[in-house]
């Protein structure tokens, strides 16, 4: 199974063009596809044997192009996909009627996380709200 959620989060990094999209859409895409993956296989929550290293250069790249282009100051793409994976968790496990998930324009709350944890991550990383 780790196999199968493995490439899995390969086609979610090939869908959001995390190489050549721009680098924060790529970054919303890639985490409403993550928590899509999630809902859809609610044990694999956990499940880290899926972050092989092609999925982590995946997201270095990511946050290398996110640095890159001055979305965040982060110089470490390394610190910001540990930084989105322990953010992505602790999202994911907000309540639906969390008052953190409020969220102008968020229509349910899939997109409410999804803006969350963007917009966290970015901040967190030296970047601007990536929705103001």
């Amino acid at each position: 199974m780790a196999e199968q959620l493995t490439q899995r989060y390969l086609l979610g990094l090939a869908e959001a063009r995390v190489e050549t999209a721009p680098p924060l859409v790529a970054l919303h895409r890639l985490t409403e596809i993550v928590f899509d993956l999630k809902l859809s296989h609610r044990f694999a929550v956990q499940l880290s044997a899926a972050i092989t290293p092609a999925v982590l250069d995946g997201l270095d790249l990511l946050f290398a192009r996110l640095r890159a282009t001055g979305a965040i100051t982060a110089a470490d793409p390394a610190w910001g996909r540990q930084v989105y994976l322990a953010l992505l968790h602790e999202v994911h496990d907000l309540p639906a009627g969390s008052p953190t998930l409020a969220s102008p324009g968020a229509g349910d709350e899939v997109e409410a996380k999804v803006n969350l944890l963007v917009r966290t991550v970015v901040g967190a990383l030296g970047g601007s709200d990536p929705h103001s």
